[in-house]
């Protein structure tokens, strides 16, 4: 019969279900010592015995499973020998025999040495698996032993040491030596595909959708994953997986026997008491149990492996993270166990987290059982998370929030503004009807802050209603009466009626559209309002235009978009100005495929009541798809500007820009007489500088250059945009040529060049045809002071259209177009860098730069845009 100290020396057989885990045999079957460091359920036990099975059909085994007893380091060695003896190492039993009867007497350190002596001898392969070896925390004389045997250990004896945390040996030399294969709980965990054989080898037949949910819930965790699977087979999933594994009886007793039993009481409270979140910090943890030690407790708790890592070091404090599973049920326990003592860490955490995360705060200030103190931060709070683009995330504390509190006018006011969103107008003014009626229940201080969120309220009703123009106007009232009360508005408030006031003005092309705009991107900076900062800086895009460093604009976009990407915003509605903006900026450019695409985007990201940005985008958009020779796409853009015009809801100058966008598409279907009957009726009023320049190139393209000189004469030259100044200047070249007025053409082209050269403005040259591109050649002859520009543009014109990347607008250098042909093969990083001749810090810099100008973070993803955009 094998008694208890003989059971620990005798490998685990294997159980059944288990599946085999190809991906990790060579760290532990090809590495001199392999350490395995994890907690309860990560396997460890279930490797190191598959191990010891592949041993033992060349060599021989030796297992000793630890326990406390082996903190005496004599007890440790006369327990190796005692499982060699079980190894049935017969070749060495004679060898053996006087050692077992000095065992319990000899020095501990002697005695290795004379075991080891034995081992050199065995002609066998050996694997020693010493597991539990967290047992040997405390023991210097035992770490000592095994210590002795890492450094001495024979070239045929493989070390194989399992623990749920490593005591203090000392492993370094022989990673330094290459010789160690340490793996913890991150390569211990299943992948997705293990989890699903795991599934498969348990017999059950569940959707990938359910195993992808299984492996998400549990992160890979084994014994997660067979709970989970018991759980399925018993009970089947009834409801989601997470859901059902977080009040998994089994799991809970198995997470308290295997860990919380194991702990001291110290860190057992602390595990209790800091599991109420599964993200945490140190500030929230010490100031929900009043204590100045959680920072020190936590990596306490990283180093022993309970089920906490450590996150990015990229804010100010650290924070940790707690496997889900284990956060749910440890806190479930304190819950039934000190249901005060919850309640009271529930209600300071709501506290912490009020500046933190709303949502978060009002989760905690509910399961507090305190629905006043919920409301009261939904109140504050709710604004801020719909302007920050957090719909969602306000709609789900919506729901948490206790109906008939003091409060309720303001969950009121926040289904009306979704409302309002999704254009469901009527059911919005009940809301609103139903906010007004609570309001009566508002503390006095309160109900001022609560009139400032119903105006906001009432300006995005005015804009989905009559556009943004209409609600910049509001906006403008809106500010005054501020100037004028009594209390200034919350920065949330205040940043979101600057930059409605700054967006009516943008559209109306009027008014310090500019500086609004920025001061509300700075009201919502300084207020840490991310999202409505970058919606106001977005917005100023187009009206900086009229300060003219459009290289400075360009830049401001490109930042605007990519800090909103890193956040996963870059769909955002109110970043679509951004987007127009480079489309426009591409087209005036010539980067005609780039411009499309990008313009395409902005109107399909708009706000649906920006009535003007939407005609001013579709504007550059048709004038884009006909330089591309895209007829088609062009008519469909001026039918939707014509919608606009007939619907009463565009900037009073588009009647005029729609007849010059209409003469051009009739040039291009090649209805000449029919574009200059249009261009020659009478001007509507107020008149837009670009739709008197279309209808002078329907004169040219016509051959009446002198009444498309005569229409170009109309429009001022005071104060002209520059890329007004560079279409009217290029036209005129044209018309001159035509004439004959080759002195006049030469002049007119030296204005246009210096308008275009410093921003790059080489589209109206580009798009203008061969009388252009012969003058400009004779331009060269003739003199300039823009040689450069001429040569450019005629390089232009000889080329073709450029491949651009319409991520930002941004051109890949000639560089990185060879090594976005190498992204296609399979070929590392550095034997890209290899087949170059540069370094592979360069080929990295060169990959960095693709991703970037193509908008992805993935060598797949980016395969697949750049084929998209035929840059292969």
């Amino acid at each position: 019969m094998v008694g208890p100290r003989h059971a620990r020396m005798t490998a685990p057989s294997q159980a059944a279900h288990t599946i085999e885990r190809g991906r990790l045999v060579p760290f532990i079957d090809h590495r001199h010592v392999v350490v395995l460091v994890g907690m309860a359920g990560y396997g460890k036990s279930t490797l190191l015995a598959a191990a010891a099975r592949r041993q033992q059909v060349e060599g021989a085994a030796i297992w000793l499973g630890v326990d406390d007893s082996d903190r005496s380091p004599v007890r440790l060695v006369s327990d190796l020998i005692t499982a060699m003896d079980l190894a049935g190492l017969e070749e060495l039993g004679a060898d053996l025999e006087p050692l077992r009867a000095s065992g319990l007497r000899a020095e501990p350190l002697a005695l290795v040495d004379s075991l080891l002596e034995v081992l050199y001898q065995a002609a066998l392969p050996l694997t020693l698996v010493l597991d539990d070896v967290q047992d040997l925390t405390g023991s210097p004389g035992s770490i000592q032993v095994v210590d002795h045997i890492l450094k001495w250990a024979p070239t045929n004896l493989r070390i194989a040491v399992a623990a749920r945390v490593v005591p203090p040996l000392r492993l370094q030399r022989l990673r330094l030596d290459d010789r160690l294969a340490y793996l913890t709980h991150e390569e211990l965990a299943f992948s997705p595909e293990e989890t699903s054989d795991a599934v498969r080898v348990a017999g059950l037949d569940l959707d990938a959708e359910t195993v992808e949910a299984i492996h998400r819930a549990t992160g890979g965790w084994p014994a997660g994953v067979r709970m989970a699977i018991l759980s399925s087979r018993q009970y089947g999933f009834r409801q989601q997986v997470p859901t059902q594994l977080r009040r998994d009886q089994a799991l809970a007793e198995y997470l308290a026997t295997e860990v919380l039993a194991s702990l001291t009481d110290d860190l057992r409270d602390f595990v209790l008491d800091s599991t109420l979140d599964e993200h945490v910090c140190p500030s929230l943890i010490d100031s929900v149990r009043g204590t100045h030690n959680a920072e020190a407790l936590l990596e306490q708790c990283v180093a022993d492996g309970l089920f906490l890592s450590r996150g990015a070091g990229d804010s100010e404090e650290a924070w940790y993270y707690w496997h889900p599973l284990f956060a749910a049920h440890i806190h479930r326990r304190l819950v039934a166990d000190y249901p005060e003592r919850a309640a009271a860490q529930h209600a300071a955490a709501a506290d912490w987290w009020s500046a933190v995360d709303a949502p978060i705060a009002i989760r905690h200030a509910v399961a507090a059982g305190d629905g006043e103190q919920a409301s009261r931060i939904f109140a504050d709070r709710w604004l801020e998370l719909f302007l920050e683009g957090q719909v969602d995330a306000m709609l789900d504390a919506l729901e948490l929030v206790p109906k008939g509190s003091v409060y309720s006018a303001d969950t009121h006011l926040a289904r009306a503004l979704t409302l309002v969103q999704g254009g469901r107008m009527g059911d919005a003014q009940v809301e609103i009807d139903e906010a007004q009626n609570a309001r009566i229940l508002l503390p006095d201080e309160a109900k001022a802050e609560f009139e400032d969120r119903m105006a906001v309220v009432a300006l995005f009703r005015t804009g989905v209603g009559l556009g943004v123009s209409a609600a910049g106007e509001a906006g403008t009232a809106l500010l005054e009466r501020f100037d004028l009360g009594q209390h200034s508005p919350v920065p949330a408030v205040l940043a979101s009626v600057q930059m409605f006031v700054g967006m009516g003005e943008a559209r109306l092309q009027a008014g310090p559209a500019l500086e609004m705009l920025r001061s509300s991107a700075a009201t919502a900076h300084d207020t840490g309002l991310v999202a409505l900062e970058l919606t106001a800086l977005a917005e100023s895009c187009f009206p900086a235009v009229a300060e003219g460093r459009l290289g400075e604009v360009h830049e401001l976009a490109v930042t605007v978009l990519a800090r909103a990407d890193e956040r996963g915003w870059v769909g955002l509605a109110t970043l679509a100005p951004a987007v127009a903006f480079l489309g426009w900026l591409d087209y005036c450019r010539a980067n005609l495929t780039a411009a499309r695409t990008q313009l395409e985007r902005g109107l399909s990201m708009m706000l649906p009541f920006d009535f003007e940005l939407r005609g001013l985008t579709l504007d550059y958009l048709t004038m884009a798809c006909l330089a591309l020779g895209d007829v088609a796409g062009a008519k469909r853009a001026v039918t939707q500007v014509r919608a606009l015009v007939e619907s009463g809801r565009s900037a009073p100058a588009w009647p005029s820009m729609l007849a010059g966008l209409e003469g051009l598409v009739l040039m291009a279907e090649g209805r000449t007489c029919e574009a200059v009957a249009l261009a020659r009726q009478p001007v509507a009023e107020p008149e837009d500088p670009l739709a008197r320049a279309n209808r002078a190139k329907v004169f040219v393209q016509a051959g009446l250059a002198g009444e498309a000189l005569a229409e170009l004469d109309h429009i001022p030259t005071t104060n002209r945009l520059v890329y007004v100044e560079c279409v009217c200047r290029s036209l005129e070249a044209e018309a001159h040529v035509a004439l004959g007025d080759l002195n006049a053409a030469h002049a007119s082209l030296e204005l246009a060049l210096a308008a275009a050269e410093p921003d790059g403005l080489y589209g109206p040259f580009l798009s203008a045809g061969e009388p252009v591109t012969g003058l400009l050649k004779a331009h060269l002859r003739h003199g300039t002071a823009h040689p450069t520009a001429v040569t450019h543009v005629l390089g232009r014109i000889a080329q073709g259209q450029p491949h651009n990347v319409t991520g930002w607008g941004e051109r890949l250098t000639e560089r990185e177009q060879v090594i976005l042909q190498y992204l296609a093969t399979n070929l590392t990083n550095a034997e890209i860098a290899e087949a170059e001749f540069i370094s592979l810090h360069t080929a990295k810099t060169h990959i960095a730069h693709i991703y970037r100008k193509l908008g992805v973070s993935s060598r797949r993803a980016a395969i697949r845009r750049a084929a998209e955009l035929e840059l292969y």
